[in-house]
């Protein structure tokens, strides 16, 4: 399985690879005439990263060749059990010999090579053949050459059920149950305070104005007499006599 993976994945490195670099330009001409190279804060980046991955697969050059095959001891700190996991590494190392190193290593380059030389057959030596190829194996093509539709599933599911379908679901619960309380709560409070202004003005304020008024019309015959006029006194007084005396003169 593992050289099955390895063949098919320089297949399909190396096509994209010969579509990209060989070949006819696929581009119209108006797209074209926009195309430039990237500038220097990728270029640079990319350069030192592919230099790594050159330099990487020596640090695990293995043993058989003289390597010290750094990787394999890489994580013993992190591990509790390492002298057991050294002890069935060497025990491994001992029943395959140097000969199994070679022809694993030797099927896996050439798995590898035929892979190379299938994507330059198909694409720059013999791309009518590629089309016969796609012609025979439509529906193997389609899937293939969508990524087993593994984008369409995430953009269905993901994008537009949970991201879309939900951001319109929760606009939706937004505006019309957290909106929908809010705007409640505001017109119970509106409702609640118009209540308030009319019970305060018309029984609370009306019963103060109502005494105000009843105070001020009992009042009335007192503030008639209670004026403050020493003469006004002075009068009611003799008008009160001749009362009297009238009244025992008439008798």
């Amino acid at each position: 399985m593992a050289f099955v993976t390895a063949g098919l994945t320089a297949l399909y490195i190396w096509r994209l690879v010969f579509l990209t670099f060989f070949g006819e330009s696929r581009l119209d001409p108006e797209v074209a005439s926009h195309v430039h190279e990237s500038p220097r804060s990728m270029t640079v980046p990319l350069m030192a990263l592919a230099g790594l991955a050159l330099a990487g697969g020596w640090i695990g050059w293995p043993q058989f060749l003289g390597g010290s095959n750094r990787f394999e001891h890489w994580l013993e700190p992190v591990f509790g059990h390492a002298a057991e996991v050294m002890a069935a590494g060497a025990a491994h190392e001992a029943v395959h010999s140097a000969f199994q190193e070679w022809l694993l290593m030797g099927l896996s380059v050439g798995i590898a090579a035929s892979g190379v030389y299938a994507a330059y057959y198909f694409v720059i030596k013999r791309r009518e053949a590629a089309d016969r190829l796609v012609q025979a194996t439509g529906g193997v093509h389609r899937v293939l050459q969508n990524k087993y539709y593994v984008d369409e599933v995430y953009n269905a599911v993901f994008v537009e059920g949970l991201a879309k379908g939900g951001g319109t679901a929760l606009g939706k619960f937004d505006a019309s149950v957290v909106d929908g309380g809010v705007n409640g709560a505001a017109w119970l409070t509106r409702f609640i305070s118009t209540l308030s202004i009319w019970w305060d003005t018309w029984v609370v304020d009306g019963a103060v104005r109502l005494g105000a008024f009843t105070v001020k019309v009992t009042s009335y015959p007192v503030r008639l007499l209670q004026t403050g006029l020493v003469q006004a006194y002075a009068l009611f007084i003799v008008l009160g006599v001749l009362v009297f005396f009238s009244y025992y003169l008439l008798r």
